[in-house]
């Protein structure tokens, strides 16, 4: 057994300096490593223009605050993971072996390696001072690797091709492919209009209300999921750079619509869905954010994140109540009835009909009475508590603090679904299967009165 004890702290000790000590040392080693392959210093906070020359054409990007934009072929708001990529990129790539030494720079014929001109050259401007730049030639015979030279450097090498694919980008790939560019957390007002209905939801705070078509108090996680849709949805393509005619889009009348207020700001943010496009089978429309000429096509699942069922927005857990200091709990069944009441140590006393139960789990079932969430919100119109068999019901559940009553859940039983309605909510709605289930009393062993 010491043996033992001694070998298992000799084990935590190596773990120890390994975690400790080696891992650091190892990792600062890389560090160096991959320091000394940088052959090319591009620092990312100091380039402001970067010029792509490949297979796709020449492309301009300028850095605008912290803002990427393509300033040819087009002037459009460009892709700031990519460029930003680009750069970071730039100092990874290796120097293989050398191929021509500056001795031998000036006799040779760069276009024997595909380097006049390049097949990808890309060029990192700084605001002022000398730029930075790779120019990738053609593969080498064995197609293994890659010729490669630099500004400055008179030399080519071999390289991996890998990092001259990853400059030899389209257009697409370069620009901002966001249908709808926001920041959630700024949005305080949205207005969502779909062919069904139009839906109002506003912010205060850390909650969300819906204003229209009901008004009512909305599911924050529903929001802020159709805000994360929204604002993570790529174009499929785009189809025109400026719009010649909104009414052959449809976007005079469309069937979506997106408004989205942002804090202070009096422009309103609104993406707007026209009618299908072309080819129906893909199931695609054509988009616009207003303000902006760009024609684009998104997917169905667009339409189809903006078509959810207004139950989906409204706020499910109704039947919520301060907890705090419920010291008498009845469960009336319609033959049976279950009394639990805390005395003064905080012990519950559980009765049911002439019997005492004990280790009841009564503050676990407050606790399940107050999450219980409804499944679904009713059109009530013209309809009596009896159609959802609240007048003769198949439970209710009292609560009280002292001679107050606090919170009073009925629940129903009528074509094979559970109703429930509150006392601190006018409306009915329909449970869970399992709400029976849920808000059972659990105890453990039975004792005489």
């Amino acid at each position: 057994m010491k043996i033992t004890a001694i070998l298992a702290v000799l084990l935590l000790g190596l773990v120890g300096f390994v975690l400790l000590v080696e891992r650091p040392k190892m990792a600062e080693e890389q560090r160096a490593i991959e320091a000394n392959k940088a052959f090319v210093e591009v620092d990312r906070h100091r380039v402001a223009r970067l010029t792509l020359t490949n297979d796709y054409g020449q492309f301009v990007a300028e850095k605008r605050g912290n803002e990427w934009v393509l300033v040819a072929p087009i002037e459009v708001p460009a892709d700031w993971i990519e460029f930003e990529g680009m750069i970071e990129i730039a100092q990874m790539v290796e120097r293989g072996r050398v191929v021509v030494d500056q001795g031998d720079f000036e006799e040779v014929v760069l276009a024997d390696f595909g380097l006049a001109p390049p097949v990808v050259a890309v060029r990192f401007e700084p605001p002022s001072g000398e730029p930075v730049a790779l120019f990738f030639g053609d593969d080498i015979p064995s197609k293994q690797a890659c010729y490669l030279m630099w500004s400055g450097g008179k030399k080519i090498v071999l390289t991996k091709k890998k990092y001259r694919a990853r400059f030899n980008r389209p257009l697409m790939a370069l620009r901002d492919t966001r249908a709808f560019p926001f920041d959630p957390d700024e949005v305080t007002r949205a207005c969502i209009k779909t062919p069904e209905r139009t839906y109002e939801v506003v912010r205060d705070g850390l909650n969300w209300h819906l204003v229209a078509p009901i008004q009512a108090r909305a599911d924050e996680r529903e929001v802020l999921k159709l805000l994360s849709q929204l604002k993570d949805e790529r174009v499929e393509s785009f189809h025109k750079e400026v719009v010649d005619d909104p009414a052959v889009y449809g976007f005079d009348n469309p069937d979506y619509e997106v408004v989205l207020h942002r804090g202070k700001d009096d422009v309103p943010l609104t993406l707007v869905l026209g009618k299908r496009a072309s080819d129906q089978r893909l199931k695609l429309w054509y988009a616009q954010v207003l303000g902006r000429p760009q024609v684009f096509i998104v997917a169905q699942f667009l339409a189809e994140a903006l078509d959810l069922p207004l139950t989906q927005l409204r706020y499910k857990r109704v039947f919520e109540f301060d907890r705090t200091g419920v010291d008498r709990v009845r469960l009336a069944y319609r033959d049976s009835v279950i009394d639990c009441t805390k005395d003064s140590a905080g012990a519950w006393d559980v009765v049911i009909g002439d019997e005492r139960v004990a280790d009841a789990e009564v503050e676990d079932l407050i606790d399940r009475v107050h999450n219980l969430v409804a499944a679904e919100f009713l059109d009530q119109a013209d309809k009596s508590t009896g159609h959802y068999g609240l007048d003769d019901p198949a439970l209710k559940i009292s609560l009280w603090r002292g001679d107050a009553l606090v919170q009073e859940l009925v629940i129903g039983r009528a074509d094979k679904l559970w109703y429930g309605k509150v006392k601190t909510f006018s409306e009915v709605v329909v449970l869970p299967h399992s709400a029976m289930a849920w808000l059972q009393l659990n105890w453990a062993t039975r004792e005489g009165a």
